[in-house]
């Protein structure tokens, strides 16, 4: 209960970001349009409620949300300077407790207490979120609470109120029937009612200021604000932790009273001005008790509408073409979601055949993708001959402050001796026989002559890191040449310069291709029984949560990244585990499996999935062993 409830919290916390993001680009336009008619301003509160109620599966390179995302990436990854001080030395991107196992030191009791620690972590953190949670919900129980009381005290006030007409005449612009009352228990006039909304007046209104005020209360009816402005409500409600949907509704409803002074203006002529004004003015002092309610339209901030009204002007044709323009523009940027990186990337829930499947078929021409692969190989294998043909002098200088190249007079050398990507990937560690190489195409964009090539390096352990290379390159008269390089790593350990996979982008980006028949499964990659021998005898990785954690890279921080046994096979050889960043709440799933018995260690067999989709491909496979 309490992990669904901080879920749940965290889901809402990220999506209140993204609604906060729009509501301060439609203010910063709504700016722009503050001397054009308010319909204008009051329309694009709309595309604030669209974003705060769904989520559209629309991608574009115009929307808002890939401006964030380049700020969240640069975030997330970390740029990796391999410091060595000599050649050949280099960080060791693996954990602590599997490098002391394999060179026979003493295991501290840190990998005996990881999950007694972790489980008193995330306590704590879930209680905080669980609590924030309720806090929330008792927030918006409340103010529907509120929304529901003053329609029944507007209802008691009403009591007493004489039908004056329903005839369309007497409120010119509404379209359908409509009934108008005098009361005398009412301060000033409004609306009252959603779906079948009927207007209220105080007695003894002169006959001229009733017709000013009637027409602005049929436009309320005319345009359905009575629906819009309870569905505003509920959406404060929802989201009245964030105090940017309280600016969103304030100025929301100023803009609906403004825009219907204006529709009056247009409608009765310019003439008006000074008689509407002195109406509102002698309802200023006499604001609707409930006027913040969904249920009713109250005549509030005169000062403000007088002004308006006194300066409204009809505007120009080619003013409105251009705040409609602008509008559709904001529409478009607001309502659609970022827009990958690459011309299409690899669903990391599909059967990928090969690891070395390019990622973008009958996209990326065959030479690019060729050379692309030379170049990834080259790397793979130390090449520092063809790493200099294929690289610019800067790309080179890229190389040389990594110290991954050092050029010693005409000689260059390329690489550490250790860890390294094998170019015949299971080989050293005498493997099943299946090929695989060192790196996977993981995306290629040729519109920016961009890629992002998946590394995966082994260890002595053994154990498989991942690193993550973006290059810039060129294709000249027939010559490939690599311009900017930048390489990252996902490792956790003391000399790492990063502490693991913190974020489900970098958990994606790490496995878009899954596990099972990768370069990260034990059971082919030619690493699993040796490791399995190592480590059962130190007593690390035979635990699922910690194995986990470890194999797959994560970071080690409890406040980052929790992982939590979902579920279990009858047999106990398999666990579902849920790994949850705890920054977004965002959560993924993986399956661990214990294929060298019950004292052996644990090691992923598939993941990136959805729960669902996991969990069924899981509880088939138990029934046949071979799918997993």
């Amino acid at each position: 209960m309490m992990e669904k409830a901080g879920g749940i919290f965290l889901s809402f916390l990220q999506r209140n970001g993204m609604v906060a993001v729009v509501i301060l680009a439609v203010l910063a336009v709504r700016i722009l349009l503050r001397k054009c008619p308010k319909k204008y301003s009051y329309g694009l509160w709309g595309i604030v409620g669209v974003r705060m109620i769904f989520d559209l599966p629309i991608a574009s390179r115009f929307s808002l949300f890939n401006l964030v995302r380049l700020v969240k990436r640069k975030s997330q990854l970390t740029k990796i300077v391999h410091h060595t001080g000599l050649p050949g030395m280099h960080a060791q991107p693996v954990t602590k407790q599997v490098t002391q196992a394999a060179a026979g030191s003493h295991v501290t009791d840190q990998a005996t207490h990881t999950a007694a620690g972790l489980t008193a972590a995330l306590t704590t953190s879930q209680k905080i979120c669980a609590l924030l949670f309720f806090v929330w919900l008792t927030g918006m129980l409340l103010f529907l609470a509120y929304g529901i009381y003053s329609y029944i005290k507007c209802r008691k006030m009403v009591q007493t109120a004489v039908l004056l007409t329903s005839a369309k005449q007497m409120a010119g612009s509404i379209r359908r029937k409509v009934k108008i009352w005098e009361c005398d228990r009412i301060p000033s006039p409004f609306v009252l009612g959603i779906f079948r909304p009927q207007i209220y007046i105080p007695f003894r209104m002169e006959k001229k200021e009733q017709q000013y005020i009637l027409a602005h209360e049929s436009w309320h009816i005319r345009r359905y604000d009575p629906l819009w402005k309870m569905v505003a409500f509920v959406l404060l409600a929802v989201y009245w932790w964030n105090p940017f949907a309280w600016i969103a509704f304030f100025y929301m409803t100023r803009d609906m009273e403004m825009s219907c002074d204006e529709a009056v203006l247009a409608q009765f002529g310019n003439e008006i001005k000074q008689g509407y004004s002195a109406s509102l003015l002698s309802f200023a002092m006499e604001r609707h008790p409930y006027s913040f309610a969904p249920v009713a339209f109250g005549e509030g901030d005169a000062g403000r509408r007088i002004k308006n009204v006194l300066n409204f002007k009809k505007p120009h044709t080619w003013v409105a073409a251009i705040a409609t323009l602008l509008i559709v523009i904001v529409a478009v940027s607001c309502l659609t979601n970022q827009k990958p990186s690459g011309i299409k990337t690899v669903n990391p829930t599909e059967t990928v055949e090969s690891t070395q499947k390019p990622v973008q078929e009958n996209m990326v021409d065959a030479k690019t993708e060729q050379s692309i692969g030379e170049w990834a190989q080259a790397f793979c294998d130390r090449d520092a001959a063809k790493i200099m043909k294929m690289t610019t002098e800067e790309a080179q200088a890229d190389l040389e402050k990594a110290q991954l190249l050092w050029v010693d007079g005409d000689t260059p050398s390329f690489g550490w001796s250790s860890p390294w990507p094998w170019g015949a990937f299971g080989d050293f560690f005498g493997g099943t026989g299946k090929e695989m190489n060192g790196y996977w195409l993981h995306e290629i964009n040729p519109e920016v002559q961009t890629a992002e090539i998946l590394y995966y390096a082994e260890t002595s352990d053994p154990h498989v890191s991942v690193w993550i290379e973006n290059i810039h390159y060129t294709q000249k008269n027939g010559t490939f040449q690599i311009t900017k390089e930048e390489i990252n790593q996902f490792a956790d350990s003391l000399d790492a310069k990063t502490d693991g996979i913190s974020s489900v982008d970098e958990f994606d980006t790490a496995y878009a291709q899954g596990i099972n028949d990768s370069q990260m499964d034990y059971r082919v990659n030619g690493m699993g029984k040796m490791l399995n021998k190592n480590m059962t005898a130190a007593g690390v990785l035979t635990e699922p949560t910690e194995a986990a954690r470890q194999l797959l890279n994560l970071s080690s921080d409890e406040k980052l990244v929790s992982v939590e046994k979902d579920s279990e096979s009858e047999d106990q050889t398999k666990v579902g585990l849920e790994i949850t960043f705890l920054k977004s709440g965002e959560m993924r799933y993986i399956c661990m499996i214990q294929p060298w018995g019950k004292d052996g260690i644990w090691i992923p067999a598939e993941g990136n999935e959805t729960k669902e989709k996991l969990f069924d491909k899981w509880h088939r496979a138990f029934y046949n062993e071979n799918q997993l």
